[in-house]
């Protein structure tokens, strides 16, 4: 009775098999599309490398594992490449430096305990590889908190740089001149790489055949930065509905100065908190030391 249902079981599945290999399923054209786009790029990227024979294995190794998190972790890949570029740093290149620490400090652990064991100190083997897991997992993971950290600054510094910039736009439109002349004009006075930047985007607008904001809004994307795509956002909206461009930009520039100022008094009070509790422990510390030093001597006394 058993064999009879196995069989059974195993000749249904066979014609659900045979089924499906005559009647395949239409396959889903976003599917399809997505892959084929994920190859084209990949083919792509890979010429303008011009990836050869001697790269070297961290090179390949750090290529595989940047097109499985294309392949498989697409959002969390666009945020690593955000926090790459507007640190200026390629992916192949982060890669291939965690993939080295990542190493090191996996092997580090074993070779120690090895020699440790040469030498008579008689440490557990199976020590080396766990605390060598374990290490490597903390270099991934200071090297992701150091990127997201100095990503955060750099977008902060590109923040207020926009902020600063509309600024003066503004001014400079109050001066009488026209938003088309008010921009390029007033990013070339700036300095530093956030203001570079600015100037980049904007001067090579109209070799492109794109606005002003249109490009602000890319270099939004490329680094992550919202307050870029909201300028694009509500600069397109006020040309495509003929609204006034002066004082959309008016507007944007005094929002971004009132986020500016709240920030600062943020940060004030935050530095103002730390100082009032080092104080406080200070002085904790100043009257145990003076407490402690009575009691003794009343101890001692008697």
């Amino acid at each position: 009775m058993i064999a009879m249902m196995i069989v059974s079981a195993v000749a249904g599945l066979g014609l659900v098999r045979l089924y499906r290999l005559a009647f395949p399923t239409a396959p889903q054209l976003v599917d399809q599309t997505t892959q084929w786009e994920r190859a084209r790029t990949r083919t792509s990227r890979l010429a303008d490398l011009e990836i050869s024979s001697e790269q070297s294995w961290s090179g390949r190794v750090a290529e595989w594992c940047a097109e499985q998190l294309r392949s498989r972790r697409p959002d969390d890949l666009q945020t690593l490449e955000r926090d790459l570029a507007i640190v200026g740093q390629s992916m192949d290149e982060w890669l291939t430096q965690t993939l080295l620490l990542m190493v090191t400090g996996l092997c580090a652990p074993v070779v120690l305990v090895s020699l440790g064991n040469s030498a008579g100190v008689g440490v557990p083997f199976l020590a080396g590889p766990v605390i060598g897991v374990v290490l490597a997992a903390v270099m991934v993971v200071v090297q992701l908190s150091e990127l997201r950290t100095d990503a955060a600054k750099s977008r902060e510094d590109l923040r207020r740089a926009l902020s600063v910039y509309l600024d003066l736009v503004v001014m400079s439109m109050e001066g009488g001149r026209g938003h088309a002349e008010a921009l390029p004009t007033v990013s070339r006075l700036g300095t530093g790489w956030a203001f570079n930047t600015l100037h980049d985007a904007i001067d090579n607008a109209r070799p492109n055949g794109i606005t002003p904001w249109e490009a602000l809004g890319r270099v939004g994307e490329r680094y992550g930065v919202p307050e870029l795509l909201d300028l694009r956002a509500s600069l397109a909206l006020a040309q495509d509905e003929g609204g006034s461009i002066r004082e959309t930009m008016i507007a944007r520039a005094q929002t971004m100065r009132d986020a500016r100022i709240a920030d600062t008094h943020a940060r004030a009070n935050k530095s103002t908190d730390a100082m009032r509790n080092t104080l406080m422990v200070m002085a904790l510390v100043a009257a145990t030391y003076v407490i402690a030093a009575r009691i003794l001597f009343l101890f001692t006394a008697s």
